[in-house]
C-alpha cells in the first residue's frame, strides 16, 4: 500500500473524529445547562424556609422542620430526576460527562466566588470547607449511584429504572452528607433524617411521573425497548 493512501486515508478520518467531537459536546449542553439549573435553584431557596409543616407547639420547636428545611432541600433531588432523563436519552457515558463538567464549572464558580469575595464572604453565605466538602463528595457519589442503577435495572418496566435510581441515588447522598453533619452538630438528628428521607422518597414517586410525561418527548437509545 502507498504511503499516499494510507495519508489520504488517515486525512479523511481526521473530520469524521472531529465531527463526533462536536456533535457529543453539543449533545452535553442541554444535559449540563439542566444540572446547573438545578443547582442554581437550590442555591437559591438555601434561606426560603418551609414552615408549613410545623404543627407542633412552641416547646417542642425541635421537631417542626421549619426551622432548618428550606426550599433548597426540597428542589435538589430533582438533580436525580434530571440524571436519570439524559441516561434514557445518552447513556451513562454521556450522564457521567454531563456530571462531571456540571461540577468543573460549579468548581470554577466558586473560585471566582473566592477570588471576588474571599473565603469568608464565601463561607458566610454556603458553609465551612470541610461540610462543603462533604457536601459535594457525598453528591457526587449520590450520582454515580444513579446512573449506575439507572443504566443496570432500564428496560421493562420502564419505571424501575427512574424510580430506584432516584430513590437510592438521593439516599446514598443524604446518608453521606446528612448523617455526619448532624451527628457533629449537636442537632435534633433523627427526626430531620426522617424529614429529609421522606422528601428523597417522595421524590421518587414524583419523579416516576414527571419521567413518564417526558418519556414521548425525550426519545430513548435504541435496543431497550422504549423504556
Amino acid at each position: 500500500m502507498s504511503d499516499h493512501s494510507v495519508d489520504a486515508r488517515q486525512t479523511s478520518a481526521e473530520p469524521g473524529v472531529l465531527l463526533r467531537a462536536f456533535s457529543a459536546l453539543v449533545s452535553l449542553l442541554l444535559p449540563v445547562a439542566a444540572l446547573l439549573a438545578v443547582f442554581a435553584a437550590a442555591y437559591t431557596g438555601r434561606n426560603l424556609y418551609i414552615t408549613s409543616f410545623d404543627v407542633f407547639p412552641p416547646e417542642q420547636w425541635y421537631l417542626n422542620p421549619g426551622y432548618w428545611l428550606t426550599y433548597g432541600h426540597a428542589v435538589l433531588p430533582a438533580l436525580f430526576l434530571v440524571l436519570s432523563l439524559i441516561n434514557r436519552r445518552y447513556g451513562p457515558g454521556l450522564t457521567m460527562s454531563a456530571v462531571l463538567i456540571s461540577w468543573l464549572i460549579a468548581g470554577g464558580v466558586f473560585i471566582w466566588a473566592v477570588y471576588t469575595y474571599g473565603l469568608s464572604g464565601v463561607r458566610s453565605s454556603l458553609a465551612s470547607l470541610p461540610v462543603m466538602a462533604n457536601f459535594a463528595g457525598a453528591l457526587f457519589a449520590g450520582q454515580l449511584l444513579s446512573v449506575y442503577l439507572f443504566d443496570r435495572l432500564r428496560g421493562i418496566p420502564w419505571w424501575r429504572a427512574p424510580f430506584y435510581a432516584i430513590l437510592w441515588g438521593g439516599i446514598l447522598y443524604a446518608g453521606l452528607f446528612y448523617v455526619q453533619m448532624l451527628m457533629n452538630s449537636g442537632a435534633p438528628v433523627a427526626n430531620r433524617i426522617a424529614v429529609i428521607l421522606a422528601i428523597h422518597a417522595g421524590w421518587a414517586f414524583f419523579g416516576v411521573l414527571i419521567y413518564h410525561l417526558f418519556r414521548r418527548l425525550v426519545r430513548p437509545l435504541p435496543g431497550y425497548g422504549g423504556a
